[in-house]
């Protein structure tokens, strides 16, 4: 997703440099569609060659020249500055780069295009900005989402160097998993990481296209899945189980991301006896592994009416 990303900011910028030059490049062609000026800098470019090429040729007649050319514009209410290309960043003068960094104009550019790459707005709505945990009225649960709110957005500030590679919230319904997931999601792609935010039952049709397709087409189904910064698999436990595919890409995918060290957040209903039940003792050891990953219980009441 990066990639295309980054593919879509460089080829959008250079049409918009190639565009800008080549629009100066015509306001130079109208103006030497006028005989006058077209006259007066033929002079001078001429004068000009023949002084690079041979002695006798005084700067002062060059620079005569020039300013006949000059006139000749002005005449017309024309200046020689009307031709050159303006940078579209006066900052980094369309370089991409300012102080040995990536310019602000790139990076904006840049993220805007991932946020589009990613469907990050669409998928997830809700971010930190958006959470107002004072209308929790249960001491407990406020105090549990203030910590659970505070760590994750430092998790999401420096993912994928963290050390927890699986984080899983778990709780019943209206808890607020999604909601954090979301916010978590948001930050990471607006610090210009990759996401893959889908519902379970999303991940699990996916994983059954890459399944059925060939060997060629399941290396591009998959590409995203696996190589997103950051994969959130939300309401995990309410899709259907495939055989060999439910289970078995889930597997596929914890290893590989974990192996690549990328980072996967899920959240579910379910408990961990439960998620044991369902996914067997391959995912559980893993979604329970205590060095790389951690389970954050969502207790308290449903807050969806608030």
């Amino acid at each position: 997703m990066k990639e295309r990303a980054i593919k879509y900011v460089t080829d959008n910028r250079q049409f918009k440099i190639n565009q800008a030059k080549a629009e100066a490049e015509h306001r130079l062609s109208e103006a030497l569609a006028i005989p006058e000026i077209a006259k007066a800098h033929e002079a001078y470019v001429n004068l000009r060659f023949k002084a690079s090429i041979q002695n006798g040729i005084s700067e002062s007649k060059v620079q005569a020249a020039l300013n006949s050319y000059k006139a000749a514009l002005k005449a017309h209410g024309i200046d020689e500055s009307d031709f050159e290309y303006t940078p579209l960043c006066p900052v980094c003068k369309d370089s991409g780069v300012f102080n040995r960094k990536v310019c602000d104009c790139v990076w904006k550019e840049y993220i805007n295009a991932l946020k589009k790459e990613c469907d990050i707005v669409n998928k997830a709505p809700f971010t930190f900005d958006d959470c107002n945990l004072k209308k929790i009225n249960d001491k407990q649960q406020y105090q549990n989402l203030k910590n659970y709110y505070s760590f994750m957005k430092q998790y999401s500030d420096k993912l994928p160097d963290v050390n927890l590679k699986n984080v899983v919230f778990s709780g019943g319904t209206g808890t607020g998993k999604t909601c954090l997931a979301s916010a978590v999601a948001r930050n990471a792609v607006d610090n210009g990481k990759s996401c893959k935010f889908m519902s379970a039952f999303e991940f699990n049709n996916e994983m059954l296209l890459a399944h059925t397709s060939s060997i060629a087409e399941r290396t591009h189904k998959l590409h995203d899945v696996l190589t997103a910064d950051l994969l959130v698999i939300d309401d995990l436990g309410v899709e259907p189980t495939y055989r060999n595919v439910t289970v078995e890409y889930l597997l596929l995918v914890l290893e590989e991301r974990t192996r690549a060290g990328l980072c996967t957040l899920i959240t579910t209903n379910l408990g961990a006896d439960d998620l044991q039940t369902k996914y067997g003792d391959r995912i559980c050891s893993r979604l329970l592994d205590k060095k790389h990953s951690r389970i954050a219980a969502f207790d308290g009441k449903d807050m969806r009416p608030l």
